[in-house]
């Protein structure tokens, strides 16, 4: 924020300084009140805007090369935040708007493309994309009521424009390298920590073992390779450099009555891991086709396929001890690590990677086609339909000798996923001017949206040989298929009105009737309303003098959406298959499910009142916005546990409820704004608090009360953490014998002979003497506040673009820190994160003393870690090339530039990256060189 506020000081110190000069750039500036934004059935004006709605920056979201479109938007809109869900080739992430309001309704927002509904944000090829805007208040998303409740995203493709044909190509290659910020023990210190684990548990001397019994022996591989000096960079020998390119080619033209647009995009990604990979082709064609002075059609066609392969095992290998190594003495791959005749359950995993193949195959279209009409100058109608299908076919072989598969002589999965969704909507639009002070404009849309989803996967074990792989699946021994099928309808009416009086004070008022088949005939609608209102001051008669006020504006909304993510048949009491014998032969047979049905559940509605400033000043050389906003969802999905009498697990309700409130800064500069230098800084700040007023769960009084066993605890955030609270090493035995931990009562420690120097201590909260559970601590694990600071200065032709995120006050719990199999226990059969362990000559307060018989007690609460960083995302160098130079190339424009992403962090976090875990697939810093031309 500091940062922001010296922004405001310095630009306006520039501004002072070039008030007399009447600079075109400036006036053109003042002219961004006009700009048009994409709303719900719609468009606007940027000034006639009531609602909450950001506008992405495109072309610096498009900076950051990768497929993944969650990704181009993080830090681009205050409000919203991005967490990586896979860096996996073909992974995804996280979009959250304005905080998590559900539990088991789901979270994502809708995504809205070209005025239909989508799956999948990534399923757009970015180079398509136009313009891109995020409705995050109820007033803006509450003409999409049912789906809106996680806010909305409206992407908007490119179009035809009327002139002569123009082709751009825009091609890149990116290598991407392994991003850290820990070091493993080596072979040496690994060796020590092997030594002073074994020394723990040689009791009663607790000296110092000779290296033969450290290792287990003298013929053991890892004494061998220690005696050696063998030692395996694991990191090194599985991992290597990722690669991408990427080619896109568009045509862009037409005439007055037609106008086209068609891109082609090819995308191939290889990982770090040496089976992970991604392809994907995708092909857009948008048609405008003006019939005559009333009628006009579109068609908007987005074909694709994808191929995208991944590992079949654990991503835990770089912890797998040093003294180990893939290949014997001949340089074939070994089996198990340790030897082949040896006791050890390690794998060797690039024996797992080279007996396996794990693929997902994916073809979808969308057919879009829109008829529009125009009864009267003022009075119109759209026709907008879809029909959208998606295929996904899985696969998966571990053949005869992988880990997994070899007891079952291989395994084969195969499974294949048909989603269809089909969409029609009628929409009435009336605009009218009353005199020169009254507008209205009226929208009525009626809508009905079908999704049809089923599934069919085929398990396959026992094959004579490997060769087929899972299309071998029909002549595998043991076959068994399941077959799943649903339906998913709504129905929906819907109408906004938007009156403007003198261009100064803005009104818009809209409701929304949905219908859900998901819910219980009693219950399948609801109806959603929302009210804005927008006041335009720097518009009254005593500002319109003011030398440096371009634009002020207060919004207010209040309203309502809803949320319908509810599996369908989930009100209904659902049976299995159950066969079982009667009379000596197979019966087919059915039994109840293990969740009891509820048919009186309803809708999760979430309710926001938004207060909004929009400003503008020095000829808009600093312009922005505040909101604070405050959302409460009522009836929140929670499953509840049942006594086993009742011959049930669980049932859903609408017992929970959850808040969400918070405060948005979005700030530009234009620091330096003249025919040679550009420089613009633009800061986007959000404070979001989440809580949760009721879990689900009340006592005998119908008091709400926490569900510890699922993890929802009253006043909380939806995603926190219940633990203990590490508080050092104990130094001496003495010092351990008389804690809290060691009384009678305590809870902490079950085995009290391990109680000694070297021990974790943990933190007496309540102060009562004793260590029990009331010492344990809620944690909330979202982030206080998270921003982003972007930068654009343009010299001549040359362009430098740059993008920091921050993330402050995270919290998450860090495996590489307590767990076996990522090293965190100090056991030494696994290598791990470095750290400054405990001993009688180095006497640590930061991690305890190792032992190889065992874990030591509460490790947990060492991996309780702050994941706050700051990260330079994006840095971006490029040249246009002039236009003398095209005009003799014949060239419309020609850009080169190379790209650093994610160049580098800074965080305490022990791992990959803040947002990276073990077993996740390890996240990357890339350099990009690419070119961006035009025909």
């Amino acid at each position: 924020m500091l940062f922001l506020l010296f922004l405001l000081c310095f630009s306006s110190m520039m501004y002072s300084q070039v008030t007399n000069k009447k600079e075109s750039s400036s006036k053109e500036k003042v002219t961004d009140l006009d700009e048009i934004i994409v709303v719900g059935y719609g468009t606007q004006k940027k000034s006639d805007v009531t609602g909450a709605v950001a506008k992405v920056n495109v072309e610096n979201a498009k900076e950051t090369p990768t497929t993944n479109i969650s990704e181009m938007l993080r830090g681009k809109a205050a409000g919203l935040q991005v967490t990586l869900g896979s860096a996996r080739p073909g992974g995804s992430s996280n979009i959250l708007i304005r905080g998590r309001n559900s539990i088991l309704g789901g979270n994502d927002p809708l995504i809205v493309l070209d005025g239909f509904p989508i799956e999948n944000i990534n399923d757009i090829n970015p180079d398509d994309i136009a313009s891109i805007e995020v409705l995050k208040d109820a007033s803006s998303q509450a003409i999409y009521g049912a789906r809106a409740s996680n806010g909305v995203i409206l992407v908007t493709t490119k179009r035809g424009k009327e002139g002569k044909m123009r082709i751009n190509i825009n091609t890149y290659t990116t290598a991407q390298q392994l991003t850290k910020n820990f070091d493993l023990f080596n072979g040496e210190e690994f060796a020590q920590l092997r030594r002073e684990a074994k020394r723990t548990d040689n009791l009663p001397t607790q000296g110092y073992l000779s290296d033969e019994l450290n290792f287990n022996g003298a013929t053991t591989p890892e004494y061998l390779n220690f005696k050696r000096g063998n030692f395996t960079d694991w990191e090194k020998t599985i991992l290597r450099t990722g690669f991408i390119q990427s080619h896109s080619i568009s045509l862009s033209g037409g005439t007055e009555t037609t106008k086209i647009f068609s891109s082609f995009n090819f995308f191939d990604q290889s990982g770090l891991i040496p089976s992970s990979s991604y392809k994907r082709g995708t092909f857009r064609l948008n048609i405008n086709q003006k019939i005559n002075e009333k009628a006009s059609i579109e068609a908007n066609i987005n074909l694709a396929s994808d191929s995208q392969t991944k590992e079949s095992s654990n991503l835990d290998f770089i912890t797998i001890s040093p003294f180990t190594g893939p290949y014997d003495a001949d340089g074939n791959l070994v089996y198990r690590l340790a030897g082949a005749n040896a006791s050890s359950s390690t794998v060797n995993p690039l024996w797992d990677i080279r007996e396996s193949n794990v693929e997902s195959k994916t073809n979808f279209y969308n057919l879009n086609f829109v008829g529009n009409y125009k009864f009267t100058k003022n009075f119109s109608y759209k026709l907008n339909t879809l029909f959208s299908r998606k295929l996904i076919d899985d696969g998966s072989y571990l053949s005869r000798l992988h880990s997994s598969g070899a007891a079952l002589n291989g395994i084969a999965n195969v499974g294949n996923t048909l989603r269809e969704e089909y969409l029609i909507e009628n929409i009435f639009n009336y605009k009218t001017k009353i005199g020169t002070n009254h507008k209205i404009d009226i929208t009525f849309v009626q809508s009905i949206n079908q999704i049809n989803l089923s599934n069919t996967t085929s398990t396959g074990t026992g094959f004579g040989n490997d060769l087929l792989g899972y299309d071998g699946i029909s002549g595998a021994l043991n076959f068994n298929v399941t077959r799943n099928e649903e339906q998913k309808r709504i129905s929906s009416f819907l109408g906004r009105i938007n009156y403007n009086l003198m261009d100064k004070y803005l009104l818009t008022l809209t409701a929304r009737r949905d219908g859900a088949s998901v819910f219980a005939e009693s219950k399948k609608w609801a109806f959603f309303p929302a009210v804005a209102a927008a006041w335009q001051i720097h518009k009254e008669n005593f500002l319109l003098d003011s030398k440096f006020l371009n634009q002020l504006k207060l919004r207010l909304g209040y309203g309502s959406v809803g949320n319908q993510s509810l599996d369908p048949y989930s009100t209904l009491g659902v049976v299995t298959n159950y066969p079982y014998i009667f009379a000596g032969s197979l019966t087919t047979g059915a039994l109840p499910g293990t969740i009891l049905p509820n048919p009186n559940l309803t809708w999760e509605t979430s309710t926001t009142a938004n207060a909004g400033l929009d400003f503008g000043f020095f000829n808009n050389r600093i312009s922005g916005s505040v909101d604070y906003y405050n959302t409460r969802t009522t009836d929140l999905l929670t499953n509840t546990s049942l006594a086993g009498t009742s011959g049930f697990s669980s049932m859903i309700t609408n017992g929970g409820e959850s808040k969400n409130s918070g405060i948005e800064v979005m700030l530009r500069a234009d620091i330096i704004r003249n025919k040679t230098i550009n420089w613009n800084i633009t800061g986007a700040f959000t404070k979001n608090k989440n809580e949760l007023i009721k879990s689900g769960v009340v006592d005998i009084n119908g008091n709400p009360q926490d569900d510890q066993s699922r993890g929802r605890y009253i006043g909380y955030s939806i995603n926190n953490i219940r633990t203990q609270v590490f508080d050092g090493i104990f130094q001496t035995d003495a010092e351990a014998a008389a804690s809290a931990q060691a009384k009678p009562g305590s809870t902490s420690n079950s085995d009290l002979s391990k109680l000694k120097a070297g021990s974790i201590r943990i933190k007496d909260i309540n102060g009562d003497g004793l260590i029990t559970d009331a010492d344990n601590i809620i944690i909330n694990t979202d982030p206080k506040w998270f921003a982003s600071i972007s930068s654009t200065f343009n010299y001549k032709n040359f362009e430098l673009y740059a993008d920091v995120y921050i993330v402050e006050g995270a919290t998450k719990s860090n495996p590489y820190l307590y767990a076996f199999n990522q090293g965190g226990t100090l056991q030494s059969v696994r290598n791990g994160i470095k750290v400054d362990y405990w001993t009688p000559e180095n006497p640590s307060n930061t991690a305890p003393r190792p032992s190889y018989a065992s874990a030591p007690a509460n490790i947990g609460t060492i991996g309780i870690a702050d994941a706050s960083y700051v990260r330079l995302r994006t840095l971006s160098l490029g040249y246009n090339f002039s236009k003398s130079i095209l005009e003799r190339l014949g060239l419309t424009n020609f850009k080169l530039y190379v790209t650093a992403t994610n160049l580098f962090t800074v965080t305490d976090y022990k791992s990959y990256s803040p947002e990276n875990n073990p077993n996740d697939f390890p996240d990357t810093k890339s350099i990009t060189i690419g070119l961006n031309l035009g025909l």
